[in-house]
């Protein structure tokens, strides 16, 4: 690549940086389906199969010029074709995710806004779930024994941080901290590091499992380099073992922020420690911090007695 070298007297930064367009252009001008073919790979976190399906339509447009009116239009058609509420507003946020990761590396045009956020979300029923902590451990003990000891592992991890799976499935070796048993995850769906805490058992299971956990490679990689394993087929096996064929492993999550509300801990707190919207925290569980406030005052009661 050519380059003029001008620092020195004289220096303009105005001149350096029409020097620096003019000999390397940027061009922005790709397919959506281009982004979301890099997003996805980028990501490596299963978000491609919920990307795919706009695709069909918008895949050879440019990702730029799809409007908020378009997709609104295709989340009604998705709806009438059976979709659930749940399932179009995902993909919606797939979506979404995969701009505001370019608008985040400034790799979008000037002046963009996600057309995603001009549709408004598909009422969806709260989902709530309803699951004992004797019923969590039967998970974790079943998950323990699976051929893939790593997957005991991720389980175990899922149920002691209450973390999204791509945050833990992204994890590099280098970001465990086994002495005081924390996980960073650098970037997260809000987009905003933060650190995962474990239990000391949970330490010793990952040192006893992955002795040699190496720094630069993905502790959970499937056979493809640089690719997490899905765990689909393992979650599915051990549920039903356990009795939880219904049990998605998001709802591990929702355990979790119960948990923790019912525990005493603030919804403030909570949303930190889950890295989530207190907003929502406050739609799904308010009712367990309010359930958790009238303990406390019950006990101050008996205490001043």
């Amino acid at each position: 690549m050519r380059t003029t070298n001008i620092k020195g007297r004289g220096f303009s930064l105005a001149a350096a940086h029409r020097e620096a367009v003019a000999v390397a252009p940027t061009v922005r001008d790709y397919t959506l389906a281009e982004l979301v073919d890099a997003y996805s790979k980028a990501r490596c976190d299963g978000s491609g199969s919920r990307l795919r399906k706009w695709l069909d339509k918008y895949g050879s447009v440019s990702a730029w010029d799809i409007t908020s009116e378009q997709l609104q239009e295709s989340a009604r058609i998705l709806r009438e074709c059976g979709y659930a509420p749940a399932a179009v507003n995902r993909d919606l946020s797939a979506l979404g995710s995969a701009y505001k990761w370019a608008l985040r590396l400034r790799w979008a045009p000037g002046g963009f806004r996600s057309p995603t956020l001009g549709v408004p979300r598909e009422d969806e029923p709260i989902r709530r779930v309803d699951v004992s902590p004797e019923q969590i451990e039967r998970l974790r003990a079943i998950s323990l024994i699976y051929p893939d000891r790593r997957f005991g592992v991720f389980v175990s991890l899922l149920i002691d941080t209450g973390a999204r799976k791509s945050e833990l499935l992204e994890r590099y070796g280098r970001d465990f901290d086994l002495d005081r048993c924390e996980v960073l995850a650098p970037t997260t769906k809000t987009d905003r590091p933060r650190v995962l805490f474990f239990t000391p058992e949970t330490a010793k299971l990952i040192a006893r499992v992955i002795p040699n956990m190496p720094d630069e490679r993905l502790v959970f990689e499937g056979r493809m380099r640089g690719q997490p394993i899905s765990y689909r087929k393992a979650w599915a096996l051990v549920t039903r073992e356990a009795g939880l064929p219904d049990l998605h492993m998001h709802d591990v999550r929702h355990y979790a922020a119960a948990s923790l509300l019912r525990a005493g801990v603030t919804l403030p707190v909570a949303a930190q420690v889950l890295g989530h919207s207190t907003d929502v925290l406050q739609r799904r569980y308010g009712h367990l911090e309010t359930g958790a406030l009238r303990s406390a005052q019950e006990r101050s009661w008996r205490a001043a007695a």
